[in-house]
């Protein structure tokens, strides 16, 4: 697990999570590659030997990344999201001529959106749609037996038929029991402690308990998942946890999922059995959960947890927009159960989005004023990015106008201070400077010099000050 050793012993099975290019990407936060983790532990429990190379984590090239792969690797998979397409476009061209017998796999949410592309215009065998644990066990254990790596019902594979060449596009098939799936294969992967997170206490390790969210917001992908949400159980939550704090020593607890409280009655299971257990860690809810089932009781619990940051998805507080975006949010619930965190010492975040449809000036102004009022330690404006395969990219492509190419690579981050689209009336110029306006008004310097005396470690400093660096990098970058 040392941060920058290489292994070339023979493997059945590679993944590679990419460096990605790019401006105004959140470099201040690196998780470990949860997903591949899962795909790995799978194949392990199966007789297979995996490696992971985080080239993310590591910011290695396409060359350093194919210096690592084993020559004779029957199985390379790859993850790939919006932000990585030329670098594994680039990264697959080159695979494909140096192992010619292996079968390459790309994963992940850009080829779920849009796998009859990403299977024409890169190099590669085969996608996997949605969840590949058990898809990709299957395509390892055909290629064990000499058969076509597809062969059988593989769920959400992608791939060219072998005799016709047609393609040919499997259904894709929820995993329902998350139970039944093995820890993640983090001991494959550099030790927590390099990763990049808010972290109170250190190390920290990310975990999710659920998959999926039952809102429609048209900035979310609902390709695989739809409205539905597969549960992990409490008591396997708190094994892993127990696994954590033991085999890695792990001080603080990401939670990772789109809603953590979805799910009350199980939550309070959770926090009950880390509170039983006397661990002494910090918990991040890192990704934000909905207000409507929180409470007193419910915010007393987490603090005796150890919970120490509570997220909020707000994105505006304008009901129109919040009605054009499908947004399901009660903004007099926001404001009294973040009153009420804020006075019982939790660090509370707000995200905001800049330039969704139907924003004007003074829906902007209502958002500014709100997210003010309500006095978040952090408020996170970011521009909206029309993701392929979400409802926000169909809207876009019906009445607006891209100006950036979002259907395959993304070169700017949330934080790059560039608008993506523009929507019926709107105009860049006035979006930019709204979200400009966002910044310079919200984060006054006596909200930044509050800021730094919550901070209770060097690693929370840190992660602060690169925080604030992204942000005025991109701001900077707006300007030209």
């Amino acid at each position: 697990m040392a941060l920058c050793s290489v292994r070339k012993l023979n493997m059945d099975a590679v993944f590679i999570n990419p460096f990605p290019s790019g401006e105004g990407l959140n470099e201040a936060t690196v998780i470990p590659p949860i997903g591949l983790g899962y795909i790995a532990a799978v194949l392990e429990r199966d007789g297979f030997n995996c490696m992971i190379i985080d080239a993310n984590l590591l910011r290695l090239n396409n060359a350093e990344i194919i210096d690592r792969v084993p020559e004779k690797t029957p199985l390379i998979g790859i993850y790939l999201n919006s932000f990585l397409y030329d670098t594994v476009k680039d990264l697959t061209s080159v695979l494909s001529k140096k192992f010619k017998d292996t079968t390459i796999i790309l994963g992940g949410p850009l080829p779920t959106a849009e796998p009859e592309m990403i299977l024409r215009e890169m190099d590669c065998n085969g996608i996997v749609r949605g969840e590949g644990e058990y898809a990709v066990l299957g395509i390892m254990r055909n290629i064990k037996k000499a058969l076509f790596p597809f062969y059988g019902e593989i769920s959400g594979a992608v791939y060219y038929d072998s005799n016709s060449g047609a393609i040919v596009r499997n259904s894709v098939i929820r995993i329902v029991d998350l139970d039944a799936l093995p820890f993640p294969a983090y001991h494959l992967l550099p030790h927590f402690k390099f990763y990049k997170i808010r972290r109170r206490k250190s190390p920290s390790a990310p975990i999710i308990s659920s998959r999926g969210c039952a809102y429609g917001c048209i900035f979310c992908s609902k390709d695989i998942f739809e409205k539905k949400i597969s549960f992990r159980s409490s008591g396997n939550i708190l094994a892993e946890v127990d696994y954590l704090v033991k085999h890695y020593g792990i001080r603080q607890l990401d939670i990772m999922d789109d809603n953590f409280a979805f799910n009350k009655a199980r939550m309070i299971e959770i926090l009950d059995g880390i509170i039983e257990k006397k661990y002494d860690i910090a918990i991040n809810i890192q990704s934000g959960i909905r207000t409507e089932l929180v409470d007193e009781p419910l915010l007393d619990k987490m603090k005796k947890a150890g919970v120490y940051k509570l997220a909020f998805g707000i994105e505006s507080a304008d009901k129109d927009v919040l009605m054009t975006c499908h947004k399901q949010i009660n903004l007099d619930k926001v404001k009294e159960v973040v009153t009420l965190a804020k006075k019982k010492g939790f660090l509370v975040y707000g995200f905001f989005i800049i330039g969704l449809p139907g924003e004007t000036d003074e829906s902007f102004e209502r958002t500014l004023e709100y997210a003010k009022k309500l006095d978040l330690d952090i408020a996170n404006f970011c521009m909206a990015v029309p993701f392929v395969g979400t409802e926000l990219y169909r809207m876009v492509n019906e009445k607006g106008r891209f100006l950036i190419d979002t259907e395959r690579n993304i070169s700017s981050g949330f934080y790059d201070g560039k608008v993506f689209y523009e929507y019926e009336g709107a105009k860049a110029a006035d979006i930019l400077v709204r979200y400009k306006k966002a910044y310079s008004e919200f984060y006054t310097l006596r909200k930044k010099i509050g800021l730094l005396f919550k901070i209770r470690s060097f690693s929370e400093l840190r992660w602060f000050l690169s925080v604030y660096l992204m942000i005025v990098k991109g701001l900077f970058r707006s300007k030209k």
